[in-house]
């Protein structure tokens, strides 16, 4: 298992102001130079983003609400395990601690990462998925996170090229249908944007 840093969560929109939205969580391999993106729901990439900007918030949500809960109980998240794809779906376990009991929980990618970044826990991924789904960084670039005023202005960009009224939201705008067979282009679009 190689440890990986959570960059950022990207809410991707779709030109098509009839289609949803996706969010993609981007993960860094630093001692091998890879990205690895994962496909997520808006909610718990909201939760990612909440988390890793430290914005506070009135009231608790479910990843903090359940953060909340281990610590009362005395239990910790030791890490995050990113384990294996298969058709296309990532599978993870959450490794949590009680006493001297260690607790294998599975668990979906984004809710356990959206747990680990809650808690401040390491999140792994094994090899055999960084070398299936990773993406080689180029030599001398690192990912930063997109900054809320550039997602913003492209997402101002799209509204007044489509001449719809709308707010503009943290979101990259892609400018063509997002499909499952698009995924790849759309992630390497989205480490462009990241890329420094």
């Amino acid at each position: 298992m190689i440890q990986v840093s959570v960059v950022d969560s990207v809410t991707v929109m779709n030109k098509e102001a009839s289609r949803p939205p996706y969010s993609v969580v981007v993960l860094h391999d630093e001692a091998h130079h890879r990205a690895l993106g994962i496909w997520v729901g808006q909610a718990e990439a909201f939760a990612i983003d909440r988390g890793l900007r430290q914005s506070p918030l009135p009231r608790p949500m479910t990843i903090n609400f359940i953060a909340s809960i281990l610590h009362s109980l005395g239990a910790v998240l030791e890490e995050v395990r990113i384990k294996s794809l298969k058709e296309e779906i990532f599978y993870a376990t959450a490794r949590i601690r009680s006493d001297n009991t260690l607790h294998e929980i599975d668990a979906r990618p984004s809710d356990a990462i959206a747990l680990a970044v809650a808690t401040g826990s390491p999140v792994f991924v094994s090899e055999e998925i960084l070398d299936m789904a990773g993406v080689a960084l180029p030599e001398g670039k690192m990912l930063h996170r997109i900054d809320a005023t550039t997602a913003a202005e492209q997402s101002e960009q799209h509204t007044a090229e489509a001449g719809e009224a709308g707010e503009a939201g943290e979101a990259l705008v892609l400018e063509e249908d997002f499909t499952k067979s698009e995924c790849k282009r759309n992630f390497q679009r989205v480490l462009r944007i990241l890329m420094r």
